[in-house]
């Protein structure tokens, strides 16, 4: 993956960043408040599903799902879910999301995204 698809990527985070803002605005949700946000990865093998686990586990996230994800069009398919108390102010913040998006294209994998529950 080259720098222009990691920033197609990251712009594409961005929309879904802000769409959620709103949302989470309109459901009276408290944005600078700690809670626990949820972060969805694939990986492509074990191994990197193993080598992202422990890398997030080091920046502070409990691992919550590594497991084959049983697709039936991508059988080698992982799915990775990470759980971290912070902000949603600090979660749609663009260094944040850049910073998971490197680290998952890092370990092989991809960054998808985020949610919490209300």
């Amino acid at each position: 993956m080259n720098e222009s698809e990691i920033e197609a990527i990251l712009s594409g985070h961005e929309a879904r960043n802000e769409r959620l803002r709103v949302l989470l605005i309109e459901k009276g949700v408290n944005l600078d408040e700690a809670r626990q946000i949820e972060c969805h990865f694939w990986a492509w093998s074990q191994e990197d599903a193993n080598a992202l686990s422990d890398a997030l586990r080091g920046r502070g996230f409990q691992i919550l799902v590594k497991s084959p994800a049983a697709s039936p069009d991508d059988p080698l398919l992982w799915n990775i879910e990470a759980a971290i108390s912070q902000s949603v102010k600090m979660t749609v913040q663009q260094e944040f999301t850049e910073e998971l998006a490197r680290l998952a294209h890092s370990q092989g994998a991809e960054y998808d995204g985020w949610g919490t529950s209300v």
